[in-house]
């Protein structure tokens, strides 16, 4: 253990009744639960006057951040590589009274996080939000739908800082459009995304030295090339509409791939058989397939409204944003994620509304 409980405290375990998670999280050790996927939540009311969170980063690059929000104000912090339990002070100083907080898993496969619990005041107590929601989504994106460079809001429309690739600083899942999404529509997120992410082993950015594809890793829990992989159980958690987001990466290595017939094919029917195969999982959900406003070839846009079509059933529809492909060279910040999330908003409940 690398921190010490300070005088006064005490350490509100993962077990405790009153955290309500979020997410793909890896609960094989109940009392170390690893936060995985980005957009990853904690839940928690706490009484007193202050709250630490207490985390192992497990890290597979050198600078990895996490994020808090306590009493609805956002704060993300860096973290420590020591390879051991550390503290992260949150709040101190508050109101002798009750008090949220929401933690956040603010990167992709960057880092893991294992959760060692809260420290609030000795004599404070903790209790469940009970959060109603009216709606569960499931995302499968790459690095707009996990929130990446979001943060750089003086870059709307321009290409990203030169320092993005190095440092990963302005990244936050927080602010990505399927969490913006979620909060409209008072939904429960599961964000499986992950930067440079394409479909098929081989193609996209993700892990230069692997590559592998969404297909490879859309039913796991842990994903990372680095470390083990580990299935994920679909009967947790049945969502009510399901985005695939999946198609801006795989122009690499080859650009002009898609544009082949043959190649076309095999792509689409890749896409198909994965999509085919989260339908049969959730067997009632609508599916939306989509690619965001990041700059890209219409080509990838005329597949999936080809699949779209080729599946030919109600609850599978292809969806374009107005600047779909054309608003911007970088990656969308958190206005240009806030407009993709304005837009699915309406486009959902229009759906809903012909039900």
């Amino acid at each position: 253990m690398s921190y010490e409980l300070p005088a006064g405290k005490r350490l509100i375990t993962p077990e405790n009744p009153a955290l309500e998670y979020m997410g793909r999280i890896d609960f094989d050790d109940p009392s170390r639960p690893v936060l995985v996927w980005p957009g990853t939540m904690i839940d928690v009311n706490f009484t007193g006057k202050s709250c630490a969170l207490v985390i192992k980063n497990i890290n597979h690059q050198e600078l990895t951040h996490f994020g808090a929000l306590v009493d609805g104000v956002m704060q993300k912090f860096f973290l420590k590589n020591s390879g051991g339990d550390e503290m992260y002070i949150l709040a101190e100083s508050l109101d002798n009274c009750e008090h949220t907080l929401k933690l956040v898993k603010t990167m992709a496969s960057h880092n893991y996080v294992e959760f060692v619990g809260i420290v609030i005041d000795e004599n404070a107590e903790v209790s469940c939000p009970n959060h109603k929601y009216d709606l569960k989504l499931e995302v499968y994106g790459d690095s707009v739908s996990a929130g990446e460079v979001v943060e750089d809001i003086y870059y709307e429309g321009q290409c990203d800082p030169e320092d993005h690739h190095c440092n990963n600083a302005a990244d936050n899942s927080y602010f990505s459009y399927p969490l913006m999404l979620a909060r409209r529509l008072n939904a429960e997120i599961h964000d499986v995304a992950q930067g440079g992410i394409a479909l098929l082993d081989g193609t996209g950015y993700f892990t230069s030295d692997h590559l592998w594809g969404m297909t490879r890793v859309y039913d796991k829990i842990q994903y990372s090339p680095y470390g083990e992989l580990k299935q994920w159980d679909f009967s947790k958690y049945i969502p009510d509409y399901v985005i695939i987001a999946i198609g801006q990466n795989d122009h690499n290595p080859d650009p002009e791939a898609i544009k082949r017939p043959d190649y076309r094919r095999m792509w689409k029917d890749k896409y198909i058989e994965m999509l085919r195969d989260l339908m049969g999982k959730y067997e009632n959900a609508t599916f939306i397939l989509l690619l965001t406003v990041l700059k890209h070839d219409p080509t990838w846009e005329d597949a999936l409204r080809e699949i779209a079509g080729e599946v030919n059933e109600k609850r599978v529809r292809y969806f374009k944003f107005e600047r779909g492909g054309a608003a911007t060279d970088g990656h969308p910040r958190a206005t240009e994620q806030a407009e993709m999330a304005t837009e699915l908003y309406a486009y959902i409940k229009g759906i809903q509304n012909e039900k």
